[in-house]
C-alpha cells in the first residue's frame, strides 16, 4: 500500500475541506472548552504560596519544625490530585448521561466552591484541605470533559490543533498563576491579601469559561449516542456552518452513526461495570487500554512535572541566584512551555503528526535529562564559589540551565501534549467517555506520587540520581513508542479501529497511514445512505 506525506496529506485536506468548516463559532467553542485547562494550570502555583510568610502565620505553620512544615506543604501542594481522582472517576457518569456542556457546567460549579472556600478558609488547615479536595475533584471534571468534546467537534484535518488547544491553556493558566503571584507579592508583602487575591482570582477565568459554556454547541456524537438525531443534526450545522445536505455533513453523520449503531446494539443500556468489560473483553479494545495505560505511565514518570513543581529549587541547583532571580526564571520556564504547546499545536501536530513528534520530544527530553545529571554528579559536594572559580563549570552551569529549558521544549511537543490528544482520538464512542476517565484519574495519581517522591528522590541520590532514574524512564518509553505508538493524524475517527487488529508490538509497521487508510467521511457515509433509504430521507428533510 502506498504510504502518504503527512505534511502534504494534512495541507491537502485543509486545502480541499469546505472553507465554511473553519468558522468562528468552531474556534469560539474550542477557546471556550479549551479555557478551562487554567485551572490545572493555576492550581500549580500553589507551591509558591505555601512558602509566603503571611501564608504560614495564618495557617499557624510558620513555628514547625523544618521535617514537620515539609510534610505539611507537601499536603498541601499535593492532596488537590487526590480529589483529581476521585473527580475524574465520577465524570463518567456524568458526562454520558448529561452531555458534556452541562457536565463541564457542574464540575465548574464544584471548582469554584472549592476555591472560594480555600480563599475564605479562616486559617484552618482542615477547611483548607477540604477545600482543596473540592477544587480538585473539580479540576478532575475538568481535565476530562474537553479532550473528549474537542476530539468530537474537530474537523479531521485541524482535529490535532483543536484538542491540543486544551493543553495550551493548561500552560496558559501556569503562566496566569505565575506573574499574579510575582505582582501581588510585591504589591501586598507581608499582608492577608498577598495569598488570598492570587487564590481568588482563580474564580475569574472560571467564571468566563463557564459562562461560555451555555452559547457554545453540544457535542453531535454524544447526541447520537443518545439517539437526539435532529439536535445532533442542528449542531453539527452551527459547528460546520454547512446546510444538512451538504455531502461533508451526510458523511460525518452517516459514519458516526454506522459506528454508533454497532456500538449500541452490542452494548445497549450498558453500565460502567459493562463498560469496564467491554474495554477489556475484545483483543481490540484492550490494546487500546494498554496503550494509553503504558504512555501516561510513562508521561507521568519521565519526570516533567515534579521538574515543574520543584522548578525554583532545581534552578538553584544549577547556579540561578536566589530570590527574584530564581522566581523569574521559574515564570520563564512556565512561558517557554506556554508557546512551546502553542506553537505545536499549530504548526506541527497535524503536518509532522503526533508520532513523529512523540519521538523527537523523548529524544531531546532524555539528552537533556542525561546532560543535566552529568552537571550535578560533577558539582556534588561543591559550593558556589568553588563552582563560580572554574570557567569550565560556570559555562557548564550555563549550559544546564538552556537544557532545562530545552526539556521544557521537548516535554511540550512529546510526552505532556500527546496523551491527552491520542486518548480522545482512539477508542469509541461508546467506551471513549470512561476510558478518558480512566486515564485522567492515573495521570492525576501519577502526578500525587511523582510530585511526593521528587524532594526524597533529590535527597537519596545526590540530586543527579533523580535526573539519571527519569531518563531511563525516557529511554525505554522511546522503545515502547515506536514500537506501539500510531499515528493517527489524517485518519478518521472511525477509521482508527483497523489499527488495533494486530498486537501492540507490531503496530510500528503499519503506524503511518497509507493512501488507503485516509478515507474521507464522505465515503463512508455515502455508503451508510445507500444501504438505509429511510437514513437518506431522515438526515435530508
Amino acid at each position: 500500500m502506498a504510504k502518504t506525506h503527512l505534511i502534504s496529506t494534512a495541507r491537502q485536506a485543509i486545502k480541499e475541506s469546505p472553507k465554511e468548516i473553519f468558522n468562528w463559532y468552531l474556534f469560539f467553542c474550542c477557546a471556550i472548552i479549551s479555557f478551562s485547562g487554567v485551572a490545572k494550570g493555576t492550581a500549580s502555583n500553589i507551591a509558591s504560596i505555601v512558602v509566603m510568610p503571611a501564608f504560614k502565620e495564618r495557617f499557624h505553620i510558620a513555628h514547625q519544625s523544618e521535617a514537620e512544615y515539609a510534610d505539611t506543604k507537601g499536603w498541601i501542594v499535593s492532596i488537590a490530585t487526590a480529589g483529581a481522582v476521585f473527580g475524574c472517576l465520577s465524570c463518567t457518569w456524568c458526562n454520558s448521561h448529561f452531555g458534556r456542556k452541562i457536565t463541564l457546567q457542574i464540575y465548574t460549579v464544584i471548582y469554584i466552591a472549592g476555591i472560594f472556600g480555600q480563599t475564605f478558609s479562616g486559617g484552618s488547615l482542615a477547611a483548607l484541605y477540604v477545600s482543596r479536595i473540592i477544587s480538585g475533584f473539580g479540576i478532575g471534571g475538568t481535565t476530562i470533559v474537553p479532550s473528549v468534546y474537542l476530539a468530537e467537534i474537530a474537523p479531521k484535518s485541524i482535529r490535532g490543533l483543536i484538542t491540543i488547544q486544551y493543553a495550551s491553556c493548561q500552560q496558559l493558566g501556569v503562566v496566569f498563576g505565575f506573574f499574579f503571584n510575582y505582582g501581588i507579592t510585591k504589591s501586598f508583602a507581608g499582608t492577608q491579601t498577598q495569598w488570598q487575591l492570587p487564590t481568588a482570582l482563580q474564580i475569574v477565568p472560571a467564571v468566563i469559561w463557564g459562562v461560555g459554556t451555555f452559547f457554545v454547541a453540544e457535542s453531535p456524537r454524544w447526541l447520537l449516542s443518545v439517539n437526539k438525531r435532529s439536535d445532533a443534526i442542528r449542531s453539527l450545522e452551527r459547528i460546520r456552518h454547512l446546510p444538512r445536505e451538504h455531502p461533508l455533513l451526510v458523511g460525518e453523520l452517516g459514519a458516526m452513526d454506522v459506528q454508533l449503531e454497532n456500538e449500541i446494539e452490542s452494548v445497549a443500556g450498558a453500565s460502567q461495570l459493562d463498560l469496564l468489560k467491554e474495554t477489556l473483553a475484545t483483543p481490540e479494545n484492550r490494546r487500546r487500554f494498554s496503550l494509553m495505560f503504558l504512555a501516561h505511565t510513562f508521561g507521568q514518570w519521565s519526570g516533567a512535572n515534579a521538574i515543574t513543581q520543584y522548578s525554583p529549587t532545581i534552578f538553584g541547583y544549577l547556579g540561578v541566584a536566589s530570590g527574584d532571580t530564581t522566581f523569574l526564571a521559574t515564570g520563564l520556564y512556565g512561558v517557554v512551555k506556554f508557546a512551546s504547546v502553542l506553537i505545536f499545536s499549530v504548526f506541527v501536530v497535524d503536518f509532522v503528526g503526533r508520532r513523529r513528534s512523540l519521538l523527537t520530544g523523548i529524544i531531546l527530553q532524555t539528552a537533556t535529562l542525561i546532560f543535566i545529571a552529568g552537571y550535578l554528579g560533577a558539582t556534588t559536594g561543591m559550593t558556589a564559589a568553588e563552582i563560580e572559580d572554574d570557567g569550565n563549570l560556570v559555562r557548564a552551569s550555563t549550559a544546564a540551565i538552556v537544557a532545562i529549558y530545552l526539556h521544557a521544549v521537548a516535554w511540550s511537543i512529546g510526552w505532556f501534549s500527546l496523551p491527552y490528544l491520542i486518548n480522545s482520538e482512539i477508542f469509541p464512542t461508546r467506551i471513549r467517555s470512561f476510558n478518558v476517565s480512566i486515564f485522567m484519574a492515573l495521570h492525576w495519581a501519577y502526578y500525587f506520587g511523582c510530585s511526593r517522591a521528587m524532594p526524597s528522590l533529590l535527597a537519596a541520590t545526590d540530586r543527579y540520581g533523580a535526573f539519571i532514574f527519569f531518563a531511563s524512564i525516557c529511554a525505554l518509553s522511546l522503545v515502547f513508542a515506536f514500537l506501539c505508538m500510531p499515528e493517527t493524524a489524517g485518519r478518521s475517527l472511525e477509521s482508527l479501529d483497523l489499527l488495533f487488529e494486530r498486537p501492540l508490538h507490531t503496530v510500528w509497521k503499519v503506524a503511518y497511514p497509507s493512501t488507503e487508510d485516509v478515507i474521507d467521511d464522505a465515503i463512508v457515509g455515502q455508503k451508510a445512505l445507500e444501504a438505509d433509504d429511510a437514513f437518506h430521507v431522515e438526515i435530508r428533510y
